[in-house]
């Protein structure tokens, strides 16, 4: 009994492999056929690379939103508890 519940657990995920590499290399062979070039796959060290350049660049942007947003909310006014 054990065998067979393994036996189809493995040709589900087989199957579904079999679909998703079936699926991916017809979107490429469209993509090909319309002229449109293949982008080659990124290696993991470079999107690493590309994640944390993002992720500083964003906190820098926030950074500096959050600056210019409390210059030109400033009114001169004093706060209401002083």
């Amino acid at each position: 009994m054990q065998i067979a519940i393994i036996s189809t657990a493995l040709a589900t995920v087989l199957f579904l492999c079999f679909c998703f590499a079936f699926r991916w290399g017809l979107k490429l062979g469209i993509d090909v056929s319309k002229g449109k070039p293949i982008e080659p796959l990124k290696s993991p060290i470079k999107a690493i690379q590309e994640h944390i350049e993002n992720k500083e660049a964003k906190k820098a942007e926030k950074e500096l939103q959050d600056e210019i947003d409390a210059i030109m909310g400033y009114t001169g006014d004093l706060p209401e508890g002083e």
